[in-house]
């Protein structure tokens, strides 16, 4: 049985991610991932913002839809092109 992602939400596509082009975000825990796991460009703002939504997402603090913004606004600060 495949483990479901407890923070799951709408995908989201790194068209310019240099490890897996194309790669899908769906969930806080993907986004988590992508954001501490080889990371394009410089760690501005946003990244450091969208890292703190996805730990109070876990923390219960904030909601995956929040996370997920967070993230699609770091990953377009680093040049990644993200389609929704």
């Amino acid at each position: 049985m495949e483990h479901q992602p407890s923070h799951s939400f709408q995908p989201l596509q790194l068209a310019q991610d240099n490890i897996n082009p194309g790669r899908a975000i769906s969930s806080v825990e993907d986004a988590a991932e992508a954001l501490l796991t080889n990371w394009p460009g410089d760690e501005g703002d946003r990244f450091y913002e969208a890292v703190k939504a996805c730990l109070d997402c876990f923390d219960h603090i904030v909601d995956s839809a929040s996370a997920r913004m967070a993230f699609a606004l770091a990953a377009q600060e680093a040049g990644t092109l993200v389609k929704y």
